[in-house]
This record gives structure tokens, C-alpha cells and sequence, in this order.
């Protein structure tokens, strides 16, 4: 798939990352779930990584200083390396694949995260507190190879987080400071193996200013949105595309 005219480019950059910034604090997440395979419909897979890695780095400052020290120290020191030991196997995966093999795979990691998110939503919560050190290494890993394969890793760490029992202001912080980490060696990654070029970069820059107005807008709509039918409606999105992408 060729890469569209730089004023196409652009405005699906721009729009990318004003849904970006509105889902993170709307609904805190859903950002891999739909804006990934909806993206890579129109554009070609490696782009869309580079460019939603780019903006998520771009966007995690923000995030982390609304919720600062309001975290786990004890799981930031078994998920973080975790995550970081994930992240270095989604590359691996990713570095050998086609463009074409990339489609299918996040076409498939959007139906599995779509799976996974509509059990968690039907299902009753069932807190977990005396967790163990071998669990959160394993949620650390799989939350890696998630948002390194399609975005996804806070679909992994956010219910495991939910279920330890933490305060809200915890889990999100908890999961904020693994995913700022996370994201900054995702990106490296994404350079080491081609997927984020110069031009990427600049041009997340350049949109940066609307995921802060997205964030904006989405604060002031938090408690206004209904979470579940909004929810739903994400799933369904993510089914759709990932689909398409897996079918051909």
C-alpha cells in the first residue's frame, strides 16, 4: 500500500490525534482498539505504528503529570521490566514481517483485544489483591507484545490493575507511569526496525497541539459519556476493522 499525498497525510494525522487525545481522557483507552485498524485500512501498517508510537510519546507527559507519585512502586518494579522484556519480543515479531503480514496481524490482535475487552465489560470484577510476582511479570509481558503489535497494552494492564483492589487515582496512575516508560521504548524499537522515519516524526509534532485539545474535551466530557454504550460501540469498530484487515 503506497502512503497517500502529504495533505491526505496530514489530515488523518491531525484527525488521529484529536481522537487520540479525546479517548485517553474520555474513556481512558480504546486507542489501539480502533484508531489502529481503522488507520491502517487507508495507510500502510509500519506508518500507522510510527505514527500513533510518535503520538502516544507525545501525549503520555500530560497523563503522567495529572497522576504524579500516585502510584505503585512495588508493581512499577515487576511491571516495568516485564513490559520492557514484552516489548522487545513484539518488535522481534514485527521485524520479520511484510506489509501484508502486518495487516493480518493487527487485524487479528484488534478481534483478540475486542474479544477481551467485551468479556471484561460483561463480566463481574473479581479482585485479585494477594496477586503474585510471577502474574504481574506475565501481565507485564503480554501488556508489552500488545502495544508493541497494535497499541493495545492498556487493554492487558488496565483490568489486571482494576482488580488488585488499588484506588482509581492507583490504578491509573500505576498504569501511566508503566505505559510512558513503555511507550518511549516502543518508539525506539519502532525506529530500530524502520517504522518511525523523520518525516513521521515531525509531522506528529505538528499535530501535537490537537491531542492536547482532544484531552481537553475529552476531561470535559468525562462524566457526561456513557461509558458502556461507548464502549460497545468502540468494540464493535475494532471488530469491523480488524476484519477487513484479517479477510483482505
Amino acid at each position: 500500500m503506497a502512503e497517500p499525498a502529504l495533505p491526505v497525510l496530514v489530515a488523518l494525522a491531525a484527525a488521529a490525534a484529536l481522537v487520540l487525545g479525546l479517548l485517553k481522557t474520555s474513556v481512558g483507552g480504546g486507542i489501539g482498539l480502533t484508531l489502529t485498524p481503522l488507520l491502517t485500512l487507508i495507510l500502510p501498517p509500519s506508518a500507522v505504528l510510527g505514527l500513533l508510537g510518535c503520538l502516544m510519546v507525545l501525549s503520555d507527559p500530560i497523563s503522567l503529570r495529572m497522576y504524579w507519585r500516585r502510584w505503585e512502586a512495588g508493581l512499577l518494579r515487576r511491571l516495568i521490566p516485564s513490559s520492557l522484556v514484552g516489548i522487545v519480543l513484539g518488535a522481534w515479531l514485527l521485524a520479520g514481517l511484510s506489509e501484508a503480514g502486518l495487516r493480518r496481524l493487527i487485524g487479528a490482535a484488534a478481534l483478540l483485544m475486542a474479544g477481551l475487552t467485551l468479556v471484561g465489560l460483561l463480566r463481574a470484577p473479581r479482585p485479585h489483591p494477594h496477586d503474585s510476582p510471577v502474574v504481574s511479570a506475565g501481565v507485564g509481558v503480554t501488556m508489552g507484545v500488545a502495544s508493541v503489535v497494535a497499541n493495545s497494552g492498556g487493554i492487558i494492564l488496565g483490568p489486571y490493575l482494576a482488580g488488585l483492589g488499588l484506588s482509581n487515582a492507583a490504578v491509573v496512575g500505576t498504569g501511566q507511569a508503566v505505559v510512558t516508560v513503555a511507550n518511549v521504548l516502543k518508539l525506539a524499537a519502532y525506529w530500530a526496525i524502520g517504522f518511525v522515519t523523520l518525516k513521521l516524526v515531525l509531522l506528529a509534532v505538528l499535530v501535537t497541539p490537537l491531542v492536547y485539545l482532544g484531552s481537553l474535551v475529552g476531561y470535559r466530557l468525562n462524566a457526561r459519556l456513557p461509558r458502556r454504550a461507548l464502549a460497545l460501540t468502540l468494540i464493535a469498530i475494532a471488530i469491523a476493522g480488524g476484519a477487513k484487515l484479517l479477510l483482505g
